[in-house]
């Protein structure tokens, strides 16, 4: 069985039993009125929590930072959407311009080193793939490559060894600052 629920991970994964080590919370979204072409990829700002492309529709969809609790609401506060429009004003001052279409709030599980788990459980026959944080959606088909792997072959892809999930026991996390899914240390 392969287990794949991004922001409910958690709560499938009680079902069979297990606690994942995990916390749900929510990534707001934005998408604009259609625009000329302007941006032919997507473009990421780190420091900002930012990111943003442009749909074939020529609306920008951009986004940021998570909300600062835990939470399963599919929708977001305004405190977060300040700073989401604050950092894509930093870094494209042009989308100050654009008229808001429609803003969401999507639910995704944040690991505590910040890395997802892509890996089979102590339960037989049963895979978790969970804990994308922030960038699951630009890491699909890597993720999607890794875990057929590792589903097929019972063994993890190479580029997926390290992500195991008793790293978190064993004290082998993969980011050392470990801010994962502390909001107040980002």
């Amino acid at each position: 069985v392969a287990m794949c629920a991004a922001g409910r991970s958690g709560q499938v994964a009680a079902m069979a039993g297990m606690r994942l080590p995990i916390e749900s919370t929510v990534l707001q979204a934005f998408v604009t009125e259609g625009l000329k072409p302007v941006i032919d990829n997507v473009i990421t700002y780190g420091m900002g929590h930012f990111y943003i492309s442009q749909s074939d529709k020529g609306g920008l969809v951009f986004g940021g930072d998570i909300d600062f609790y835990a939470s399963y609401a599919a929708r977001g506060n305004l405190p977060t959407a300040e700073h989401v429009l604050e950092a894509g004003m930093t870094l494209m001052p042009m989308i100050g311009k654009a008229k808001m279409l429609r803003s969401w709030g999507g639910i995704m599980d944040m690991s505590s080193d910040g890395s997802p788990i892509i890996d089979k459980t102590h339960i037989d026959g049963l895979y978790v793939n969970a804990g994308w944080c922030y960038g699951g959606f630009k890491a699909t088909p890597a993720s999607g490559h890794c875990y057929a792997h590792l589903i097929a072959t019972d063994r993890p892809h190479e580029a997926a060894t390290r992500h195991r999930l008793d790293r978190f026991n064993t004290g082998r996390i993969m980011d050392e600052e470990s801010k994962g899914s502390q909001h107040n240390l980002h």
